[in-house]
């Protein structure tokens, strides 16, 4: 620093150190007065170039944090709305599970067997109700393939939580569609003709293809089954084979016996008809040669199928039985379902504990390095506060030192 020389009055030194030393004083002033008025240490990159660099990854981590808390939050939520239609469903298969043992009691007659029927079908529309009521938004969460939320602030697979439904359990579990046969439609195929049998049930017509030609088999709701095979003659007897395949699979199947199984029957009717158990749950019932609507001026016999699997079958001690196994296998998934929900919420739990914990440790570290300490930076305002009323007197005085130099002039 250069001395002050106050013989030489064109140039002031001592005043020109002064002000600059003012100058400096006023900048930290500034500083501490702005540290404490935002309440950041850090004000702009100038203030602390690496310190805003690091500060600046920390806050977008924070905020991503933040924002991956808010998707568990949603998810926990979703799965809770699951959860409670899955309950319904699970409660309902219990009330179906003690009615259809009270229709296995042969105490019950054919009408006290119809009217459990009747609630059994109204129970399980109130399934497929609950499955169809279980939306988040417009997504379907018991039917639908799966769900994928981000749970983690990063970009690997282990960040993301894949909540597939159908792994719990099987959607077609929770409804009536058991057959698994596409819809076709209600016209005559090949030389089958369709006849709806009971009235009472919806009709819902599906192609059937067997070893000789096409069929188009009527599903009568639980079902009841009935088809004509036109014949040319008159009391001749008409002779059918029946063949049904798992479209899931494309293998031939025997009802009741599982996929996989083959089963043909050929049976030979005349007037007086004749029935035929294809296994657990079927029969096959061939009625006496008639004229079938469709078929003018051909002879035809009939042909009745009662499934007892279709998931609302009661009308004797066996098919109850059968569909008390139906039941147990529903409320199976069910229960798999619902535990599949648990250890998901579980999970969650825990990754929300964890990144809880990790968004307070880095807004912790974000905060040390971006915000003021709010004492330190009253203490240096005040010091530069003092430090500039010094610096402003100590100006005043080095612009009075030249006037001494008059002196020697009088």
């Amino acid at each position: 620093m250069a001395r002050a020389d106050f013989t030489r009055i064109a140039s002031n030194i001592a005043a020109l150190q002064a002000l600059n030393s003012l100058k400096n004083i006023n900048t930290k002033l500034g500083v501490a007065q702005l540290r404490l008025a935002t309440g950041r240490r850090i004000n702009s990159a100038a203030d602390d170039a690496a310190g805003m660099t690091i500060a600046t990854k920390l806050d977008y981590k924070v905020r991503g944090l933040g924002q991956v808390l808010s998707n568990i939050a949603d998810a926990q939520n979703l799965i809770a709305v699951a959860e409670g239609h899955l309950t319904n469903i699970s409660d309902i298969l219990a009330v179906m599970k003690t009615k259809a043992e009270q229709a296995a009691n042969d105490t019950l007659g054919v009408e006290g067997r119809e009217a459990v029927l009747a609630e059994l079908q109204e129970l399980n529309t109130q399934i497929d109700n609950e499955v169809a009521q279980a939306q988040w938004g417009k997504t379907q969460l018991l039917d639908v393939g799966s769900l994928n939320f981000q749970i983690g602030a990063g970009t690997s697979t282990s960040d993301e939580l894949k909540f597939d439904m159908l792994s719990g359990a099987d959607a077609s579990g929770f409804t009536s569609d058991d057959l698994g046969v596409s819809a076709g439609t209600a016209a005559a195929v090949g030389n089958w003709v369709v006849e709806s049998g009971d009235a009472a049930y919806t009709t819902e017509v599906v192609a059937l293809t067997d070893t000789v030609g096409n069929a188009t088999l009527g599903e009568l709701g639980a079902g009841s089954y009935q088809l004509y095979v036109p014949r040319e003659g008159s009391g001749t007897r008409a002779t059918v084979t029946v063949q049904l395949k798992d479209v899931s699979t494309g293998e031939w199947v025997t009802i009741g016996a599982g996929a996989g199984a083959t089963s043909i029957v050929t049976q030979g009717v005349g007037a007086g008809g004749t029935t035929i158990d294809l296994g657990t749950g079927l029969s096959f019932e061939v009625g006496g040669v008639a004229t079938a609507s469709g078929a003018t001026g051909v002879e035809a016999a009939e042909y009745s199928f009662v499934y007892a699997e279709s998931g609302n079958k009661v009308g004797s001690q066996d098919a109850s039985q059968v569909f008390m196994d139906l039941i147990d296998t529903a409320s199976s998934q069910v229960s798999k379902a619902l535990g599949y929900i648990g250890a998901t919420v579980n999970r969650m739990s825990y990754q929300e504990t964890s990144l809880s914990v990790a968004k307070v440790n880095t807004e912790a570290s974000y905060n040390r390095i971006m915000n003021a300490d709010m004492a330190f930076e009253q203490v240096e305002a005040t010091k530069w506060a003092i430090l500039q009323q010094t610096a402003v007197a100590m100006l005043a005085q080095a612009n009075m030192a030249p006037q001494s130099i008059l002196g020697l002039f009088r």
